[in-house]
């Protein structure tokens, strides 16, 4: 299975890559891709996924979009990436 990944800043400070190809040998959940990235680019990008560090709710200025859609909802975390996905990885700020 090959996921297509884009990370936005900050996320391409830690990954260094703005696009990444991964591929797996089976599908697997968006919470299995995080992990994933935690064992591969440590506590600075987990950090950025979970608001103060508390696992399973999501920093508020997160967005992650797989296929062009964002959504969070309770299952988001078990959510199954299939071939060719895409998923993106942002942070929405605001101001000026």
């Amino acid at each position: 299975m090959k996921l297509n990944l884009e990370f936005s800043p900050p996320f391409n400070e830690i990954t260094k890559n703005v696009f990444e190809v991964l591929e797996f040998d089976k599908e697997l959940t968006l919470n299995e891709l995080i992990d994933y990235f935690g064992q591969k680019y440590g506590n600075k990008f987990i950090d950025l996924i979970w608001e103060k560090g508390e696992r399973g709710v999501f920093n508020k200025l997160l967005s992650i979009i797989i296929n062009g859609r964002s959504y969070r909802h309770d299952k988001f975390l078990e959510t199954l990436l299939k071939d060719e996905d895409q998923v993106v990885f942002i942070y929405i700020y605001f101001g000026g």
